[in-house]
Formats: C-alpha cells, sequence, structure tokens
C-alpha cells in the first residue's frame, strides 16, 4: 500500500528543474510505499472558474516567452534584474510575490493532500513556504537546487531540507542561517541511465558533443566554423534542441565545412551521446553539467546566460572539470590544447569529472526524502489536521 504521497512541484523554465523533478520521481517510486505526483507551477490555475485559469496560464506563457525573448535579445538586461535579486533589500518584493503565489499552491495541497512537498524551482518553494507561514505546517517542504551556487530566492523560511550540489552551497546556505542538519549535499539528481563512461578507449578521431541546452541557446554556427581551425580533423554531433529553425541552418552550414558533422534534434539519448563523446562544448545549465560530471565528461562552456550559468561556470571552470572560454576566438586553441595527444589535461579533466559527479544523488535524495516524510506521516494521515490547515 502506498501511504506516503509526494506532490513534487517545479516550472518549465528551461528544462533543467522538470528533468530533476521526473528523476526524483523516479527514484521515489522505486520505494512501493510512495505516490508521487508532479506538477508544472506556471500551469497551475488559482481561481474557482475555468476561463479565469485559461487566462492566468496564457498568462504565465507569456511571460515565460518574455524571458526567453529577453535572454536573447538583452542578456545584460536581465543580468540587471538577476543581481537586483540578489540583493538582500529586495526581500519584501520577493516575500510578495511568494505570497501571492500560496493561492495556486493551496488549490494543489488540497486537490493531492500530500505529505510531502518538493520543490525544484524557487517559485513554487516561495509559495508552499509562504502558505505554512499562514495555515502552519502539515507537509514536510524540502528544495531541490539545480544550480552550482545558491541564489537569494531559494532562501525562505519553514523549509524542512534543501538539498545541493556541493559544500560550497552548504556554507552559502549555512550564512543564511539554514541549520547543517537542514542541508544535504549529494549533487544535483540526474537520471541512473548517465552511469560513468569507460573513458581509456583512445579514438583515432575524437568525438566532441555540441550542446545549447532544450532551447537551442549559444552560437553553436560560430562554434562550428571555429573549429574548423582544429589541427587534426573531429567529429562532431550537434544537438539544437527544440529549436527547428536552427537544425536547418546548422545541417546546412554543415554540409559546407570539413568536419564530419552530425546534427541531432532535441534528443532522449543525451546520455548515450555524452558517454560517446570526449570533450562536450555547451552552455552551463545546472543539469546538463550535472549529466557530464556523472558520465565523466570534460566541458568547454561558452555563452553562459547572466546569473546562475556564469556562477555554474565559474565553479566548474575552477574545479578543474571545464574550461570557461570567456573569448569565442580561443575556442579552437582551447579545444587543441585539451585534445593534445602529448599533454594529460583531458584526463585530468575526467578525474575531476569523477571526483564532482553527483552518481546516485537521486536515489540518495529520494532516500531521504522518505526519511523526513516518514517522521511526519501519521499526524499528516489525519482528517482533523488537514482541516485545522485550512484544507477541507
Amino acid at each position: 500500500m502506498k501511504s506516503k504521497k509526494i506532490l513534487i512541484v517545479s516550472a518549465s523554465i528551461g528544462n533543467g528543474h522538470m528533468q530533476a523533478a521526473s528523476t526524483i520521481s523516479e527514484e521515489l517510486q522505486a520505494d512501493d510505499s510512495c505516490s508521487v505526483t508532479i506538477v508544472d507551477f506556471l500551469q497551475v490555475g488559482q481561481f474557482r472558474y475555468p476561463t479565469l485559469n485559461r487566462l492566468q496560464i496564457e498568462l504565465m506563457n507569456l511571460m515565460k516567452s518574455s524571458y526567453y525573448g529577453i535572454l536573447k535579445v538583452a542578456p545584460n538586461l536581465y543580468k540587471g534584474l538577476y543581481r537586483i535579486t540578489e540583493n538582500q533589500q529586495t526581500r519584501k518584493m520577493i516575500d510578495f510575490i511568494n505570497a501571492a503565489n500560496q493561492k495556486m499552491m493551496a488549490g494543489l495541497i488540497a486537490e493531492y493532500r500530500p505529505h510531502g512537498v518538493i520543490c525544484t524551482h524557487p517559485f513554487p518553494l516561495g509559495a508552499a513556504s509562504a502558505l505554512r507561514y499562514k495555515r502552519s505546517s502539515y507537509f514536510t517542504l524540502a528544495g531541490i537546487i539545480t544550480d552550482f551556487a545558491v541564489h537569494p530566492w531559494w532562501i525562505t523560511s519553514g523549509v524542512d531540507h534543501y538539498f545541493i550540489a556541493n559544500e560550497m552551497m552548504a556554507n552559502e546556505l549555512q550564512k543564511y542561517g539554514i541549520q547543517r542538519n537542514q542541508i544535504t549535499a549529494n549533487g544535483i539528481p540526474v537520471n541512473r541511465s548517465f552511469m560513468p563512461a569507460d573513458r581509456s578507449i583512445k579514438k583515432q578521431v575524437p568525438e566532441i558533443l555540441v550542446m545549447g541546452g532544450g532551447l537551442g541557446f549559444g552560437s553553436m554556427d560560430a562554434t562550428l566554423r571555429r573549429l574548423e581551425q582544429l589541427p587534426k580533423p573531429i567529429h562532431i554531433t550537434v544537438v539544437a534542441g527544440k529549436n527547428e529553425k536552427l537544425q536547418q541552418h546548422l545541417r546546412v552550414l554543415a554540409a559546407a565545412l570539413h568536419n564530419e558533422i552530425t546534427v541531432l534534434p532535441f534528443s532522449p539519448h543525451i546520455a548515450s551521446l555524452m558517454k560517446r563523446a570526449d570533450l562536450l562544448i555547451t552552455k552551463p545549465g545546472g543539469l546538463t553539467c550535472s549529466e557530464a560530471l556523472a558520465v565523466n565528461l570534460p566541458m568547454v562552456l561558452l555563452n553562459p546566460l547572466p546569473g546562475q550559468e556564469e556562477e555554474n561556470a565559474n565553479y566548474l571552470h575552477c574545479q578543474g572539470s571545464a574550461l570557461w572560454v570567456k573569448e569565442e576566438n580561443d575556442i579552437a586553441i582551447k579545444v587543441a590544447a585539451i585534445l593534445n595527444e602529448k599533454s594529460n589535461v583531458l584526463k585530468e579533466m575526467q578525474d575531476k569529472c569523477r571526483e564532482l559527479s553527483p552518481h546516485d544523488a537521486g536515489r540518495k535524495i529520494a532516500e531521504k526524502i522518505n526519511d523526513l516524510v516518514g517522521n511526519r506521516g501519521k499526524r499528516l494521515t489525519d482528517l482533523e489536521s488537514w482541516q485545522k490547515a485550512g484544507v477541507q
């Protein structure tokens, strides 16, 4: 019998947050005692009337489109907004948004009556925290941060546990007043298919995987042109994401270049592609980089989005598992140095990836969530407790 009901709430901004939610869901459902539901917070209505709910969801989709537009057209504007939200003086603004979103969270709690709420995005985490503050605490609340640094938006009262990528983040959370026993640093959870790869086999032609995230961001065409400058031939696989126009453009370009290039759309087989590759060139999204770490795949990081991705790039560069190339004209020189058979650079980067690998993080996080929810399960199943919390 499934005695624990777990609600995982994410947000479909990019792919990483939802992918982390899916990984944790699979791990939790491996335990017969857990029933798990995943909800996209951006697709949740808070009104009694369906028409108003549809309007709200359409507004959310418009806001998401505007977010992507700002990233493409005016990244410096986004960077400025990001830095503003880093400032603790904006805490009142964050609290206001969390309070405004709590009605949506209340609707989810009323519908699913979970014993545990797990959030892989700060918006639902803040809303759940605001709800608990208003109506008392009747569910376990945890946040899974899917980057390599902590943004203040994740910091909110009433969170029982944080799951994070590294000990540096643990130190940062403690500065915000979070107790160390409320923090688990196992790594960002990735699917079990991302297992350590055998990197001992030498290839005659190096394999380079080029990715721009699920949305196909990044100057992929410029990257392919610059890789033509390498002294030896390489095979390149490009994952263009969901951007069909970009796919068509890259296929035309690939036919005119000397390197052998395969262009793919958004792919469910990223684990296999990463295991086959010798080097990954990508923008530093938290989940993509964690997947690369899990298969011991060194990275060259380009075009980070302002804010979290810049912090991800800095962390991985400093740890030695990736090289952050800030000047695109340097790509060929840097890649040639990494692939140079006479140096140990590639092997050293593989070893660093192995040290940082989040392998098994999903299972460990699921086990901890089970423990956290299990310790509170009895009073959560009591109908009187739900009624006291305002859920009828």
